[in-house]
């Protein structure tokens, strides 16, 4: 069977064939076992407009590229370099971008784990400030792994905020800290709501627009 370029097809033990595009542009079908070849043609015949759709709308995305040794930290690409110095602590140089450890930070797992409790330090302080700035106040605040949600304010005003938004930059943070924090007056996304944001967080749109493009580097 012919397919075309960066097409996979995989069979499995399921009932229903499941097709996949990547943000590589890849595409992915997985098929019950007894799929034939020809089963297999037609469904991606069929499915030629949505797989177009789906490469057009991760092309539109942009990328940030990291160097080998970067690691992407408040909206900044900052160089990562190997210290024995440093046995217990990351030390974090916010104008000459550089990050010193003997903790290996390249690795995914550490970088991650770092990552989080970075997050905590910098999003519990700030949620405090912007809340007493602001005039909204909050019950709890938890820091999260969504995978598809920034940020979340539930009935008894407990707030969540993905960890990932600390590799965003920090007006990305406030507008995610300060739509949580509007969610405590009112939960509903309504004129009211966005009146409410509006002027709270005059460039919203600049930060959802930053989102809505790089997010998925996040």
């Amino acid at each position: 069977m012919n397919l075309p370029e960066n097409y996979t097809v995989e069979h499995r033990n399921v009932k229903h064939a499941r097709l996949r595009v990547h943000e590589d542009g890849s595409v992915q079908l997985f098929v019950p076992e007894d799929f034939t070849d020809d089963t297999i043609l037609k469904i991606l015949d069929s499915k030629q407009q949505w797989i177009a759709a789906k490469k057009q709308y991760f092309a539109s995305k942009g990328r940030i590229l990291l160097k080998r040794n970067e690691i992407l930290l408040l909206g900044n690409r900052y160089a990562y370099y190997y210290s024995s110095r440093y046995w217990n602590k990351v030390v974090v140089n916010h104008e000459s971008k550089t990050i010193q450890a003997r903790r290996n930070l390249l690795d995914t797992l550490v970088q991650e784990k770092w990552l989080k409790a970075e997050a905590g330090r910098y999003i519990r302080p700030r949620v405090a400030e912007l809340s007493e700035k602001l005039l909204l106040p909050y019950n709890r605040l938890f820091i999260r792994s969504q995978k598809r949600k920034w940020g979340n304010c539930s009935a008894e005003k407990n707030i969540s905020v993905n960890w990932r938004i600390i590799k965003a930059p920090e007006f990305v943070i406030d507008y995610v800290i300060i739509h949580e924090l509007c969610h405590t007056l009112i939960m509903k996304h309504t004129a009211k709501f966005q009146t409410l944001l509006i002027s709270h967080c005059p460039d919203y749109k600049q930060a959802q627009a930053w989102l809505e493009k790089y997010g998925n580097n996040l």
